[in-house]
């Protein structure tokens, strides 16, 4: 019989916001008939960010900070932003379509990237000022386009000044961790010459 753990609190939440994201989806499409897809797929996108904020205040308060968790929380983050952005390239086109293209690349390229620096440069990647900045756009475009009809016309132009901010977010990584980057290579070139010279070794033996 399981049971239950009050530092299990969080991971909880982060598996209540992955349940929210196909939710998300059926609203967004109208596949639930609802008043407005836009205001109710966006009334989840809200619960899912409010949630989002009590997981993580609940386990740096608490220390409830648990391996599944680092994986957890920011898979459910991922998960949604890559679904909302495929679901708006969907539905209005346009720049939305390279903002959803953008986002799988960006973060194939950093999910790979950051798992060679972990593994071979140990150094820990840590959210900065201009990730947090391209966040804050992101959250702003998906506000705007769920709870604010008005701006419908606008859409497009929001679209492609989050994608500036994505791209500046993007670059300005590379840029920060370049030198670890640059370390990761070496040794990978390193470990390579490394293993041919063994491979080299036996033979001759």
């Amino acid at each position: 019989m399981a049971v239950f753990k009050k530092e299990q609190i969080p991971n909880y939440i982060s598996i209540f916001r992955i349940i929210l994201i196909p939710l998300y989806v059926l609203f967004f499409f109208g596949i639930i008939p609802s008043f407005d897809s836009l205001i109710s797929s966006g009334i989840i996108f809200f619960v899912a960010g409010v949630s989002d904020l009590v997981d993580g205040y609940l386990a740096r308060k608490n220390n409830w900070i648990t391996d599944l968790g680092k994986l957890l929380d920011p898979f459910a983050d991922k998960m949604m932003e890559l679904t909302i952005n495929i679901c708006m390239a969907i539905r209005f086109q346009g720049a939305f379509i390279i903002l959803a293209g953008f986002t799988i690349l960006k973060e194939a390229v950093m999910i790979v990237g950051a798992y060679i620096i972990l593994k071979h440069g140990k150094i820990a990647v840590s959210s900065v000022w201009y990730g947090k900045a391209a966040t804050f756009a992101w959250f702003l475009t998906v506000f705007s386009v769920s709870f604010i009809p008005a701006a419908a016309p606008l859409r497009q132009y929001f679209c492609a000044v989050l994608i500036g901010f994505m791209i500046f977010a993007f670059v300005m990584y590379v840029i920060h961790f370049k030198d670890a980057i640059a370390k990761t290579w070496a040794e990978l070139h390193k470990d390579k010459e490394t293993n041919a010279s063994q491979e080299e070794a036996e033979e001759i033996e």
